[in-house]
């Protein structure tokens, strides 16, 4: 009996020491000892650089786990702007190592393309949102409200016209990253040289001078887009027509208002008869399209100088000053606010937010590149310095790091500034209008039968 007694304790012995030695592996961290050294009480201890590999390694294994990757998708002014995004996004994740960007340029369709990516459940985390999709963008439920994850103090740093698009019931789906007017751009040497000493001051006098522009020095005296509702508003509002909004079908009576139809075709007509007729007489055009003089947009022709004037807004600025440096502004080029009709001079606002998706995984790590960009540091470096548009924020007005050409835009004068904003389908609306603009443009149909068919748009889109 005693015999069988001694291995049966023995064994005991080895099973209660093999698990102490496991559970002090546990409670250690389990590191692997590959030099030991003696502790006072006989235990084996790892050496100083053991402890600091474990460490490294856990840190290193905690990273990979942490790390978040969210998506950032924007439309391009051109490649200047994508550049400064480019640089600030590698900036903020130098400062947040965790959190990865990818930049994702949509050239065509932009909203339309976002809202599709959401049904696909593919939709980025973050992405522009112009002020006339937002209607359709918070009814969808698409947008992420930011007065859950901004503080109010931070929201209170914005100007309050810019916030007014993006809100709903009391709450705010985003803020504008910038923002920009519409202004006269206009080469001075073509000026010089056609005998123009000063900028337009009524519409009638800007096509006046395109014609003289044309006349004496061959070249287009203005472009313009074909379509290009937005750029028309101004020109109907100076001239004493409502502000254009459609909420029901019974709003398309705007159309109809006497003022709307006399400015409407005059603008259709700057083109029409500008370069359509003048060519059908054999005779050069004093009104293009940037694609009539190999252009891709307002700011390539100009740039360029195959222009004389065009109606653009404050993006169009850090594009001329990377894009073609040696066309310098005040010597070459200069700004002056848009000509004036019959009742004041008025101008188009316009504003972008970075929205959050409703449906991000990560709305805490989305804000906070939104807040990085958004914030005092990201307008400074990204729309102050860079010069990209003009800041949202209040407080940078006279900054001294302030481009002199913004800072001239914002010394202008309008008796009304409206912000693109027609209402509930405004982006909708904008594309189809334009659509028509441009038929009528190209003589493919009547003015009168463009002004019906933007009627028609408005009861359709309306009645659904």
């Amino acid at each position: 009996m005693s015999k069988m007694r001694k291995p049966l304790l023995v064994g005991f012995l080895i099973l209660a020491l093999v698990l102490s030695t496991i559970a002090a592996g546990c409670i250690g961290g389990g590191t692997t000892q590959t030099s030991p050294t003696q502790s006072p009480t006989g235990t084996q201890s790892p050496t100083p650089t053991q402890t600091t590999e474990t460490i490294t390694k856990t840190e290193t294994k905690t990273m990979i786990q942490n790390q978040v990757f969210i998506r950032f998708a924007g439309w391009s002014a051109g490649e200047t702007e994508m550049k400064n995004y480019q640089r600030m996004i590698e900036l903020f994740e130098k400062e947040n190592p965790n959190i990865k960007v990818k930049y994702e340029v949509i050239t065509q369709m932009f909203h339309e393309n976002i809202l599709a990516s959401f049904g696909a459940g593919v939709a980025p985390d973050v992405f522009y949102v112009d002020s006339s999709w937002a209607p359709i963008f918070i009814e969808k439920g698409a947008l992420y409200p930011i007065s859950e994850l901004a503080d109010e103090s931070f929201i209170n740093k914005f100007y309050p016209f810019l916030l007014e698009p993006f809100k709903k019931n009391g709450k705010l789906y985003g803020l504008p990253k910038d923002w920009s007017m519409l202004a006269l751009f206009y080469n001075k040497k073509l000026f010089e040289q056609a005998g123009l000493t000063k900028p337009p001051e009524t519409w009638d006098e800007l096509l006046e001078y395109a014609k003289i522009i044309t006349e004496k020095t061959g070249k287009p005296g203005l472009a313009i887009y074909l379509g290009g509702f937005n750029r028309y508003v101004p020109v109907a509002v100076s001239n004493g027509a409502p502000k254009p909004w459609f909420e029901k079908p019974e709003d398309a009576s705007w159309f109809d208002n006497p003022v709307v139809r006399e400015t409407l075709t005059w603008y259709i007509n700057l083109y029409r008869k500008g370069k359509v007729e003048r060519e059908k007489k054999g005779l050069p055009p004093y009104v293009v399209a940037p694609e009539d003089v190999g252009a891709g947009w307002l700011g390539d022709a100009f740039g360029q100088q195959k222009v004389a004037m065009v109606i653009s807004g404050n993006w169009m600025i850090p594009f001329l000053a990377d894009q073609f440096p040696n066309f310098k502004y005040g010597e070459d080029w200069d700004i002056a606010p848009l000509p004036a009709g019959k009742n004041g001079r008025v101008t188009m606002v316009y504003t972008v937010i970075l929205g959050i998706n409703s449906k991000t995984k990560h709305p805490k790590e989305a804000w906070k590149f939104v807040e990085f960009i958004l914030g005092p540091r990201g307008q400074k470096e990204l729309v102050v310095k860079a010069g990209q548009t003009l800041p949202s924020m209040k407080g940078f007005e006279n900054d001294p790091d302030l481009w002199p050409q913004h800072r001239k835009t914002l010394s202008f004068k309008y008796d009304k500034m409206i912000v693109f904003l027609w209402g509930p389908k405004s982006g909708p609306l904008e594309a189809k209008f334009s659509d028509a603009m441009a038929a009528a443009m190209r003589g493919d149909m009547s003015i009168d039968e463009a002004i019906e068919t933007m009627k028609q748009v408005v009861q359709e889109e309306l009645s659904q």
